[in-house]
C-alpha cells in the first residue's frame, strides 16, 4: 500500500507524499490446523474487484496482486486452504476481511458488535467499508463479547484455545464499533495484532515523544477521520512500558513494524 501521509521507506513523509504501508496478517500453526489473524485482500478482490474495492485500492495505491493474498502465500509455505480452520479478525473492513471467501470452512472469530456492524451497517462509511461480497459465502461466525475477563489489566473476551495456542480479543473500539486487538500466545510471550487501533509505530512507543513524519495535519486526519482514539495509544504505551518483556505489539499497516515482526517471529 502506498497511501498519502504514511511514512516513506526512509521514515520521512508528507501529507501530499505517498508513503509505504502493508496489510499485516498473522499466520499461526496451532498444532491443530492453521489460524489467521486478519486476511487482507482476497483472491476475487485481486482478479475481479468490485467498484468499491477498486476505488479504495486506488485511493491507498494498493496493487491488488494475487501473489500477495493469504491463500497464495499459504501455498508457498506448504499449506492448503482447508488447513485454515480459524480466522480471527481485528475488524471487518474490506482490506482486513477480503480473504474470508478464500477460506469458506474456517470459523470466523470477531467481537459480537463487529459482526453486527458488518451485517447491519448504519452509516455511509460502514456501508462502503464493509463489503457484502466478503460475506456472500455465509461465514461460520463465532461472536465474542469482550467483557468480564482481564488480559494484562485490559478488559477482554474469554480466552479461546485452539490446539496449542491461546487467542484473546481485546476491545479497542473507535475505528469500528467492534474493533479489537487480537492477542496470540507464542510460547511464554504474547504478540498483539492491534489492527487499526493506531497506524504509525511511534504513536505507541513509550520511549519516544510522538511526532508523525507527515505533521499535525495527518495526525488530525488519523484521530478524526480514521477514528483512531488517542486513549488507545496511551493504553498501549502503558502496556508496552509495564509488560514489554512479555508482549510485542504491531498494527496492521506500519511497514516498519512488519519488518521487525517478520525478522523476530517469522511472519510472512
Amino acid at each position: 500500500m502506498h497511501p498519502y501521509g504514511l511514512p516513506q521507506d526512509d521514515g520521512t513523509g508528507g501529507f501530499f507524499k505517498r508513503g509505504y504501508g502493508v496489510i499485516h496478517c498473522l499466520l499461526v500453526d496451532t498444532g491443530d490446523g492453521v489460524a489467521l489473524v486478519d486476511t487482507g485482500w482476497g483472491m476475487r478482490d485481486c482478479t475481479d474487484p468490485t467498484p468499491a474495492v477498486r476505488q479504495f485500492a486506488d485511493i491507498v495505491h494498493s496493487a491488488l496482486l494475487p501473489e500477495e493474498t493469504a491463500i497464495r502465500q499459504l501455498g508457498t509455505l506448504g499449506y492448503n486452504p482447508a488447513d485454515v480452520k480459524h480466522i480471527f479478525v481485528t475488524h471487518l473492513h474490506m482490506d482486513h476481511a477480503g480473504g474470508l471467501p478464500d477460506f469458506p470452512q474456517a470459523i470466523v472469530h470477531a467481537s459480537a458488535r463487529e459482526i453486527q456492524a458488518f451485517l447491519h451497517p448504519r452509516s455511509l462509511v460502514e456501508w462502503r467499508a464493509y463489503r457484502p461480497e466478503h460475506r456472500a459465502h455465509g461465514p461460520k461466525w463465532q461472536p465474542h463479547t469482550p467483557q468480564g475477563f482481564q488480559w494484562f489489566g485490559l478488559e477482554c473476551a474469554p480466552p479461546i484455545r485452539v490446539g496449542e495456542t491461546e487467542f484473546v480479543l481485546v476491545p479497542f473500539a473507535g475505528h469500528t464499533r467492534g474493533h479489537c486487538a487480537v492477542a496470540v500466545r507464542v510460547g511464554d510471550r504474547w504478540v498483539l495484532h492491534c489492527g487499526d487501533a493506531y497506524g504509525y509505530y511511534r504513536q505507541v512507543d513509550p520511549l519516544q515523544p510522538y511526532s508523525h513524519p507527515s505533521g499535525t495535519l495527518m495526525e488530525t486526519v488519523v484521530t478524526a477521520a480514521f477514528t483512531m482514539p488517542r486513549r488507545h495509544w496511551l493504553s498501549l504505551r502503558r502496556l508496552r512500558e509495564a509488560h514489554g518483556g512479555a508482549v510485542s505489539t504491531f498494527c496492521a499497516h506500519d511497514a516498519h513494524e512488519f519488518e521487525v515482526a517478520r525478522s523476530s517471529i517469522g511472519a510472512r
